[in-house]
């Protein structure tokens, strides 16, 4: 399984969770365990950071019937946040 299907399949879940959001420390902390734990894949955190910045900039996501927020509200400015939302199709 590539990073990328792991981390769709970990944005899905999130997104279907009650929590809904999460920041870029989240992906690195988070996804490589999920990784590790639900695919029996290893990668690192800075792997995980790359896809995700690249299915920011492409339409995978939305082929997959789901849209990125971008949220600013968190303590530290400087922390990109991101809510994960099912689309209407």
């Amino acid at each position: 399984m590539t990073t990328e299907k792991i981390l769709i399949s970990w944005l899905k879940s999130t997104a279907k969770s009650s929590d809904p959001w999460f920041y870029t420390y989240t992906i690195e902390e988070q996804v490589p365990l999920y990784g590790k734990l639900a695919h029996q894949k290893q990668h690192t955190a800075s792997t995980y950071s790359r896809t995700f910045r690249k299915l920011r900039e492409n339409d995978t996501l939305w082929k997959h019937g789901y849209k990125l927020i971008e949220i600013t509200e968190h303590k530290n400015k400087k922390v990109k946040g991101w809510k994960i939302e099912k689309i209407d199709m």
